[in-house]
């Protein structure tokens, strides 16, 4: 074939050369794609008539040589079976709806009946629990009556009892301190002073100065003990009664307490933490070769936990000496009487005295003993075991109303009602404002220290004031010879000698002459 343009017969070999052959080549495979369109969009309409739904898809599945008369009459018959079917399915559908209706109907009769029936019931029992209830109605205050006068006997015989306890406690308390000679002085310079078998009950605050001192009549000679010495009895004195008390009262004290017994000759007070552990402890001294022992310093209990000592309540030297020579030993001796400090004020807040809020109140031991067993003493009616018998006729028909005042045996660890124990002793402390022991030791010491540490009066020896120093000897102008007469009067003031105790004179207020060592002196170099 040759182009029309170019004159030229073109074939496989040949490649077009002009616009012409390129249409005349391409114009043959442009005729095959529009074939293959228009077969494609055939195939694509004839497949969508098929999956149409309804008749129009099984008719347009078919082939164009179909019988449609042989077709269409299978189709009826096709669908009136189906029809058939789906009514028989309705049919017995409806008739399973209508038997379960019946028989719902025939238990709803049922319920209906069983309801009238347990309605009638229990209207009936209501009628009789009413009718029973009057009834009881009607005996129980003649039932109740005898019970509830034995329970109004029993509480009068129970408060009287606990009231007549309670009478009995304070009663032998008071015994108890008036037997150990508590009582309440006055003073040389006017203030009160508290005695206890004899002797004075220092506050924790003066025990580095000279304490009050019982030295019997006028013209008696008598030994005036050493201040150490009148501190130790006091406080076992204190010791003694608290105990005895605290046994009358069955009372427990926070801090317990050791009295003197075999082996042990003072008393002493154990730690909070540590207090009821302790079995037989053995007694410990306040020397510091032993107060380092490992054995002395701790005790251990039975499941190997230590424990710590007790802390000792007496003094064997001046309370100024024992803190140059054994810091470790003042302090164990300030811990265990500001315990011993506090087990007075607690006792007297759980008995009613409730004046104890500050460190200053806690520090006046004295003063907290005779508040708490001679200044609430009140007359108080004879003892008597027949309580029935002590039962009045005001009594019996007003009842005994239980007392709300706080008094001494009121409340106690050893009674059911107002035990410290319980609740009622958790209410009566509650409020407390009184610091711990802790802080009231630290105070104590604190102040202790402080008063010895910048005192300005020493106390000072017969061997210190004989004593004769150098540049302290008087001196005469002109060379004379040092008169060798202590009382001579070439003595200058400083090295003036106090009475040496040879001759037994006394002053008018019954002490011996020069027997009292205190005087204000300058420093001296090198003292301590």
């Amino acid at each position: 074939m040759e182009c029309g343009i170019c004159s030229r017969p073109y074939n496989s070999r040949r490649n077009p050369t002009c616009i012409s052959c390129v249409r005349a080549t391409l114009y043959g495979p442009r005729i095959q794609q529009a074939s293959a369109l228009l077969d494609r969009e055939k195939q694509h309409t004839h497949a969508e008539a098929i999956v149409r739904p309804g008749n129009d898809g099984v008719i347009a599945s078919l082939s164009e040589d179909a019988d449609w008369d042989a077709i269409t009459a299978g189709v009826k018959k096709h669908s009136l079976v189906r029809s058939r079917e789906e009514q028989q399915a309705v049919e017995a559908r409806i008739n399973n709806i209508t038997d379960k209706a019946a028989e719902l109907r025939r238990e709803i009769e049922d319920h209906k009946a069983y309801i009238a029936k347990q309605r009638h019931i229990h209207t009936t029992r209501r009628q009789e629990v009413i009718d029973e209830l009057k009834q009881l109605e009607k005996h129980k205050q003649r039932v109740l009556e005898p019970l509830q006068s034995a329970i109004r006997k029993s509480g009068q015989r129970l408060e009287k009892v606990h009231n007549r306890t309670v009478d009995a406690r304070a009663l032998l308390c008071y015994e108890a301190a008036s037997l150990s000679g508590l009582q309440k002085r006055r003073g040389r310079d006017g203030k009160s002073e508290y005695w206890l078998g004899g002797v004075a009950i220092p506050d924790l605050r003066q025990l580095n100065g000279k304490l009050p001192q019982y030295t019997g009549a006028p013209n008696e000679d008598k030994l005036v003990p050493r201040p150490h010495d009148v501190a130790t009895a006091a406080l076992d004195n204190i010791c003694r009664l608290i105990g005895n008390c605290c046994h009358y009262l069955s009372v427990r004290l926070p801090a317990e307490l050791l009295l003197p017994h075999n082996d042990f000759p003072h008393a002493m007070v154990v730690p909070e933490r540590a207090s009821y552990k302790l079995r037989d402890p053995p007694y410990t001294v306040m020397s510091s070769s032993q107060s380092s022992s490992p054995v002395v310093s701790r005790f251990v209990d039975r499941h190997g936990v230590p424990l710590p000592r007790p802390r000792p309540l007496h003094l064997d030297r001046p309370l100024p000496d024992l803190v140059k020579d054994d810091v470790k030993a003042f302090s164990l001796f300030i811990e265990g009487v500001m315990l011993l400090a506090w087990d007075v004020a607690w006792l007297c807040k759980t008995q009613g005295v409730d004046t104890i809020n500050s460190f200053d109140d806690v520090c006046a031991i004295g003063k907290n003993l005779h508040q708490l067993f001679i200044g609430q003493e009140q007359p108080r009616p004879l003892l008597s075991r027949n309580i029935s018998s002590a039962t009045t006729k005001t009594d019996r028909s007003k009842g005994v109303a239980p007392t709300s005042a706080v008094s001494l045996g009121s409340y106690s660890h050893g009674s059911a009602r107002r035990s410290l124990a319980g609740f009622e002793g958790l209410a009566l402390m509650h409020g407390w404002r009184l610091a711990s022991p802790a802080r009231l030791v630290d105070k104590l010491k604190s102040y202790l220290l402080n008063e010895i540490s910048g005192a300005e009066w020493d106390f000072l020896s017969d061997k210190e004031w004989d004593e004769e120093r150098a540049d302290e000897l008087p001196v005469l102008v002109g060379g004379a010879r040092r008169s060798l007469d202590r009382h001579g009067p070439a003595m200058s003031v400083m090295s003036v000698a106090p009475h040496d105790g040879a001759d037994d004179e006394q002053s008018e207020s019954g002490k011996p002459k020069g027997s009292s060592g205190w005087m204000k002196v300058r420093g001296r170099g090198g003292d301590g």
